[in-house]
């Protein structure tokens, strides 16, 4: 006996844009995080410059204190430091082949301040010797100005400010912001907020970044703890001050001051010391 033929039921096609969609999920959820990380590394990786800088952790278990200058040596990293000085009329007058035989490389010097007080800026009256005789005698050289900034628009004054003091002069190091509180006497800075401090620093390294050089921005332990956002500062070479042989910063650093107390020949009395992390290539 046959069987009856029934009618075959239709066969199921793929929905073919339910197929697509869960094909490209997958990759759009892909390019969008890349995206995002893209962002966000372009907004807090270093800025690209000639000198390879980058915020680093320092290993201290590398880190050898002899004198008159520390070492520091980190394979796994291919970071080498060299050794250098910052200086400012405070030091007087300044033997500089003396400072280079002694093994220096660089030299940090003060270009020029505002006052405390009446919010001038000034030079740093040892400003020009300094940076030429650094210069004359083989060392590498940047500069740093001391704010007292109350806000974006004074901060790029001091920038506008210390570019025209510095044209003309061999600055092949960074150009640093340095603001921190100043203890000795009241100050007009005494009410600054950590947000305008980062505010500060932000629109003063962006016109030192314009003008062609490598802005820093100076800070220590107090400051990047309690006053300067560093997430949003992160970008920039980092020069941080602590006293210690284990210095710690989130994030870490590309020149470390390890000491207001050092003493080095052809400087009379105390200078700082400092070690700034280069690529070991370099």
């Amino acid at each position: 006996m046959s069987q009856p033929q029934y009618p075959r039921r239709p066969r199921r096609t793929p929905n073919k844009r339910r197929r697509l969609l869960l094909i490209l999920l997958p990759i759009l959820i892909v390019i969008v995080g890349l995206s995002l990380f893209a962002v966000y590394r372009m907004q807090h990786s270093i800025i690209k410059n000639e000198l390879g800088l980058r915020n680093l952790p320092v290993d201290s278990s590398l880190l050898q204190t002899g004198a008159p200058f520390y070492t520091y040596e980190n394979a796994d990293d291919r970071v080498r430091a060299v050794p250098g000085v910052d200086v400012s009329i405070f030091q007087g007058e300044i033997d500089w082949p003396a400072v280079k035989a002694a093994g220096a490389e660089f030299a940090i010097i003060r270009a020029a301040y505002r006052g405390y007080e009446t919010g001038k800026l000034v030079p740093d009256d040892t400003f020009a010797r300094n940076i030429d005789g650094a210069a004359a005698a083989g060392l590498h050289v940047g500069v740093y100005l001391f704010s007292q900034a109350l806000n974006e628009e004074e901060a790029v004054q001091e920038a506008d400010y210390l570019l025209e003091l510095i044209d003309g002069h061999p600055v092949d190091y960074p150009v640093v912001y340095d603001q921190e509180e100043y203890t000795a006497d009241q100050a007009r800075t005494d009410g600054l907020t950590g947000e305008q401090a980062t505010k500060n620093a932000l629109a003063f390294c962006r016109r030192i970044h314009e003008a062609g050089y490598l802005p820093m921005i100076y800070t220590n332990n107090d400051w990047a703890g309690t006053m300067y956002d560093m997430k949003q500062l992160d970008h920039y070479p980092i020069w941080f001050a602590d006293y210690t042989t284990f210095p710690t910063l989130s994030g870490g650093f590309a020149m470390w001051q390890y000491t207001d107390q050092g003493t080095v020949p052809g400087i009379s009395g105390p200078v700082d010391l400092n070690l700034l992390l280069l690529p070991a290539d370099t």
